[in-house]
Parts: structure tokens; C-alpha cells; sequence
């Protein structure tokens, strides 16, 4: 089975001395801070990509337009890429579980490949997130530069 680069340890990452009975509410708490940042950043890029549309006409905005657009594109077939690979060994991983000969090496081998399938995931996910949130703000620097008075 292949191993990817991760340690996980059984130490916890708690501080001595914090009190963990309100962790669920920081939590939430913090996750509605996130998306309020996220959903500003979109109506303000919207309000943006509203006072481009005068614009519309000028071939040097419209040229750097299709060039972030096609950096998006590259991100995403690198991260489709990514993902293909990533699925291709976990095929190969799971094909070789009928070689277990002990219910031992059996778990153990099934057990690794939920746990690297779950990394593939997580990894999938968050590169796609932070895609975003990179789009997002690259953008809306794009956007605000063409929108000052020369």
C-alpha cells in the first residue's frame, strides 16, 4: 500500500489549561466570521465588476480578463490532474487488499486506504477552496486597479 506524506500523531493539540466546553461555539463562531468575509468580498467584486461594464469597449481590460480567466482554467486542470492521479493509486492500493493473509493485514490495508482516500479528499477540497478565495481577491485587486481614474 502507498503511504502519503502525512504524520498523524495521537498527541492532543489542546493547550494545557484551555477550557474545552465552549470549542463547539468558537467553532461556529468562527465559521460565520469566515463566510460574512467571503460573502463581502463577493458583493464588493460584484459591485466592481458593475462599474466595469463601462469598460466593456476596452480591448487592454478585456485582453487581462481572459487572462485570468485562463489561469483559472490551468489551476483547475492541474487540480483535475491532482485528483486523477490521487484516485489511479487508490485503485491500485485497493486492488492489491486481495493480497492480505492474515484479517490483521486485511484491516490494516483497508484502514489506510480509508484514511488516504479521506486525505485525497480533504487535499481536493481545500486546494479548490483556497482556488477560490484566490480568484476572489486576485479580482478584486484586477478590478479596483481598471476602476482608478488614470
Amino acid at each position: 500500500m502507498s503511504k502519503l506524506p502525512i504524520s498523524v500523531g495521537m498527541n492532543s493539540i489542546d493547550k494545557p489549561g484551555e477550557s474545552k466546553a465552549l470549542v463547539p461555539l468558537d467553532g461556529a463562531a468562527n465559521t460565520g466570521t469566515l463566510m460574512q468575509r467571503q460573502v463581502t468580498r463577493m458583493l464588493h467584486n460584484g459591485m466592481l465588476s458593475a462599474g466595469l461594464v463601462t469598460r466593456i469597449g476596452d480591448p487592454v481590460v478585456w485582453g487581462e480578463w481572459m487572462q485570468l480567466q485562463a489561469a483559472v482554467m490551468r489551476r483547475l486542470n492541474q487540480q483535475n490532474l491532482n485528483w486523477s492521479k490521487g484516485c489511479e493509486i487508490l485503485a491500485n492500493d485497493a486492488a492489491q487488499i486481495r493480497h492480505a493473509n492474515t484479517m490483521s493485514k486485511l484491516a490494516e490495508k483497508q484502514c489506510n486506504l480509508v484514511s488516504q482516500w479521506a486525505l485525497l479528499l480533504s487535499s481536493q477540497t481545500t486546494d479548490l477552496v483556497t482556488l477560490m478565495e484566490n480568484i476572489h481577491v486576485d479580482y478584486g485587486y484586477w478590478a479596483s486597479q481598471k476602476l482608478r481614474p488614470s
